[in-house]
């Protein structure tokens, strides 16, 4: 059976995902790998840089998973949000293409959305959503699709990604999150929403699915049965209340979440608390399926991945 390899560089992670067609679906996970490089890490600047430290790291990772995905029919690179914003970017460009010898594709924030809007045709437990909003929250950037009748009705890619504020406004990341500090990345982030293509409470329906590696650790926190029929807003809240009291070392151990995400995960809580509260989503569920898959299918597919947009 076919085979297909993505890797996919973000600004926390650099993950490979390597995937076949399914019986029931267009791509199906065959194994997953994970490098933590957290490249976006500082690129605060104006303009933004990758520092030199980080592109290596970021190109050594690269070599290392396409090693691993050498027995994949085709294999496809593509870098996201720090990347793409980056003024050095084609340095990170010929660095990854040097040590992996093979093309690395930088994504625009409308076909990175519409990537990930194509991935959801993946997660049969979203079958019976039909008007919703996602929220797939990285590094670097924010993605927002609303879906209305199964079709994508309005996307944008918003520089919320929870590294890229956490070096903003954070300086200690390891204390509890204070109030001033929550009310100031929640005012960050309703300014950036206003200033969106987005009105307030415009989602097509009260339901928001949630993607990226917060979401993914938030939802393994919760029982199945909460998976299954979604948490309610005011759940959330009280959940996001309680990541924000935590110390970085107790979020590891209450969340079971990794150290290279545990200083960022208030960050992205509050973020995600906000942008629900903006758009005036009430009901909440979880999704694995994001940009990876929807890049697995078209490969699966068509063999490359072609200039993709929205409708």
């Amino acid at each position: 059976m076919k085979t297909v390899g993505v890797i996919d560089v973000g600004s926390n992670t650099i993950k490979l995902l390597v995937a076949q067609p399914g019986k029931t679906l267009p791509a199906e996970k065959v194994s997953f790998v994970v490098e933590e490089t957290r490249i976006g890490e500082g690129m605060t600047g104006h303009p933004p840089v990758i520092d030199e430290q980080a592109i290596e790291r970021g190109a050594a990772a690269i070599a290392r998973l396409t090693q691993a995905a050498s027995e994949c029919d085709t294999l496809c690179i593509v870098a996201t949000s720090a990347v793409r914003d980056a003024s050095n970017k084609q340095a990170f460009v010929n660095a990854v293409e040097k040590a992996s010898n093979h093309e690395l594709r930088i994504l625009s924030g409308e076909e990175e959305a519409a990537f990930i809007g194509l991935a959801l045709r993946c997660d049969p437990a979203l079958k019976d959503l039909s008007s919703y909003t996602l929220f797939d929250l990285g590094g670097g950037s924010l993605e927002c699709i609303q879906f209305t009748d199964h079709k994508v009705s309005e996307a944008q890619s918003l520089q919320l990604g929870s590294v890229r504020l956490a070096s903003l406004l954070l300086e200690d990341r390891k204390l509890p999150l204070p109030q001033d500090k929550h009310e100031q990345i929640a005012a960050y982030v309703k300014q950036s929403w206003g200033a969106s293509k987005f009105a307030p409470d415009s989602s097509p329906s009260e339901i928001a699915v949630l993607t990226g590696g917060s979401a993914k650790h938030l939802a393994e926190s919760l029982t199945s049965s909460q998976r299954e029929s979604g948490i309610s807003f005011q759940d959330f809240s009280e959940i996001v209340d309680r990541v924000c009291s935590l110390t970085f070392d107790q979020r590891i151990k209450e969340y079971n979440i990794p150290p290279n995400r545990a200083d960022i995960f208030p960050t992205a809580m509050v973020t995600l608390k906000q942008s629900l509260s903006y758009l005036g989503c009430s009901r909440i569920f979880f999704s694995d399926y994001n940009l990876r898959f929807g890049v697995a299918t078209m490969l699966l597919q068509q063999g490359e991945i072609s200039r993709i947009a929205l409708p």
